[in-house]
């Protein structure tokens, strides 16, 4: 399984590379704290792969990492993906590294 830290991930967003963040938290977890990227709850996460699969890199995200480590792995074993990432350390990281004016509760 590969990772991304939160660090890498904002400076491929920055040099625009063909890079999607995935955000997998339930809609009740994001009313409280947004980020920008495509929202796909996890439960719906492998019938909407196939849309999203032509990226070179899928960096899949949810509050703390652990669901998305799960889902990725997943991904890997039923549908085979070589392009999927985990964000290392998820929202929570996100926050602490790369956007600390955000406050979510």
């Amino acid at each position: 399984m590969k990772a991304l830290s939160p660090k890498e991930v904002h400076l491929a967003q920055e040099a625009k590379k063909d890079l999607l963040l995935v955000d997998i938290r339930e809609p009740y977890e994001y009313q409280n704290c947004q980020i920008e990227a495509l929202r796909i709850p996890m439960a719906e996460f492998a019938s909407k792969f196939p849309s999203i699969a032509q990226h070179e890199q899928i960096v899949v995200m949810c509050q703390s990492g652990k669901r998305a480590e799960a889902l990725v792995n997943f991904i890997e074993t039923e549908l085979h993906a070589a392009n999927l990432y985990i964000l290392t350390g998820g929202l929570n990281a996100w926050i602490s590294d790369v956007a600390p004016h955000l406050s979510c509760e």
